[in-house]
């Protein structure tokens, strides 16, 4: 599987001299947890999923990821030492 990123983003990487390693390493820790929590969702009682934020991750992911970086700086600290 391939992820093209906008021109952007991927300029902003090469510029933090963000290795691919790093990259990767990133992206699959960021895809595992929001699959994770799409589970995790699945088989919550339906009142949990009434939360504000939960329609919010089904159409967009940025909010999630921003949200995961933050409750797991620590985490990708240390990735980003690989």
């Amino acid at each position: 599987m391939t992820i093209t990123l906008p021109d952007d983003v991927a300029m902003q990487i090469e510029a933090a001299h963000i290795s691919k390693q790093q990259l990767d390493a990133f992206v699959v820790t960021a895809v595992q947890a929001w699959l994770y929590r799409r589970q995790v969702r699945k088989d919550m009682v339906p009142v949990v999923q009434e939360r504000p934020w939960s329609e919010a991750f089904q159409e967009r992911a940025d909010d999630f990821i921003d949200q995961l970086i933050d409750e797991n700086t620590a985490l990708f600290e240390a990735l980003s030492r690989l």
